[in-house]
């Protein structure tokens, strides 16, 4: 039923974001749109900085002798990982055993979950981060309802305080302790108890970073603020083009605002439908037109879109060469087991 559940609720999303359109008039979501333009190639391009910057955050915090797998290698790990995190509703953090997967047969698992770890714990620091100054900056610019100073507020509060129990949790210990309250249940005693050494040296590992190597760790988070920026400067760019008046104190409003009303809505596919319904919602907030943040949401929309295309023809590639293993005929006796080219040139490698 599950499966069943996410496509009602996709569907649904779309339904809603079709009623937004009508609602607001096409017409004039067109109008706004077209100011947009050719601009929206650029802004696609333009993301690719944002990209390289949560990767670097990530390559900062990778052994050094991990890194022979290639920059470029793990940055498509790294677009996989983060097109499923986009597609498959799980608080942003889906695409993390993916990319653990990807890098298992190069690195193992240990290695790989040791920096996805980090870099996901340096990513939500930053993110918080961004939305602490971000919503500062829209609260004391505009006047907006209590209950959104209240909703903002809190959830911060939330996200700071879940920060500061996973770096507790992080340096004192994090997957034996899990593994152990799981395997207190029968049913998986049996199956988990056997991987209990290696969580025992995965945590090792992590505490051994965390102990070590702070320059890095602070490296990582403002590589990943940086990250997050990209979307406030593609917000600033489509605000000044459909609205010039408006400059960067509504483009930090606009970006921390959504961002944090967002994720009411983590648990549909791809939030669709709930971004572009907050993202009108928000323009409306800080007194802008409808028509403007409905605009707003289908070209960020459209760029999020194209961005997740790479990830899952990386994907596709992989699957296709594990399936073509599974399926190779078995060779003769006697006769060497080859590997195909296709599959020993794409990187095995696990890690947005």
């Amino acid at each position: 039923m599950k499966p069943l559940a996410r496509v009602g609720l996709l569907l649904a999303g779309v339904g809603l974001a079709v009623w937004i359109v009508r609602a607001v008039g096409w017409s004039a979501v067109r109008a706004n749109f077209a100011a947009i333009g050719w601009w929206f190639v650029g802004l696609v391009a333009l993301y690719a900085l944002a990209q390289l910057a949560f990767m670097l955050g990530w390559w900062i915090v990778i052994e050094r002798r991990l890194r022979s797998t290639g920059f470029l290698r793990l940055f498509g790990v790294y677009l996989a990982g983060d097109s499923v995190n986009y597609l498959v509703p799980s608080g942003n953090l889906a695409g993390e055993p993916v990319k653990a997967g990807l890098l298992r047969e190069t690195w193992g698992v240990g290695q790989a979950l040791t920096s996805i770890t980090v870099h996901k714990h340096a990513e939500v620091l930053a993110q918080w981060i961004f939305l602490v100054g971000g919503t500062a900056i829209a609260l004391s610019g505009f006047d907006v309802p209590t209950w959104v100073r209240l909703a903002a507020v809190g959830f911060l509060g939330v996200l700071g305080g879940s920060l500061l129990g996973l770096t507790w949790v992080l340096r004192r210990g994090t997957y034996l302790p899990a593994l152990d309250r799981l395997a207190a249940w029968p049913p998986l005693a049996a199956r988990l108890l056997r991987h209990r050494a290696a969580a025992e040296a995965l945590d090792g590992r992590l505490q051994a970073f965390y102990r070590g190597q702070g320059p890095q760790f602070a490296a990582a988070t403002g590589l990943c603020l940086v990250g997050w920026c990209g979307g406030l400067v593609e917000t600033y760019i489509i605000l000044r083009l459909l609205s010039p008046g408006q400059g960067w104190v509504a483009a930090v409003a606009v970006e921390a605002l959504a961002m944090i009303l967002n994720n009411l809505f983590l648990f549909i596919p791809g939030r669709a439908g709930g971004a572009e319904g907050v993202r009108a919602g928000v323009f409306l907030l800080l007194g802008l037109p409808a028509a403007q943040g409905v605009a707003y949401g289908i070209a960020r929309r459209g760029r999020e879109l194209l961005w997740i295309v790479p990830g899952l023809l990386i994907l596709l590639v992989r699957q296709a060469g594990w399936l073509g293993r599974v399926w190779r005929p078995a060779p003769a006796r006697g006769e060497p087991h080859a590997e195909p080219a296709a599959t020993a040139s794409f990187p095995r490698a696990d890690r947005g």
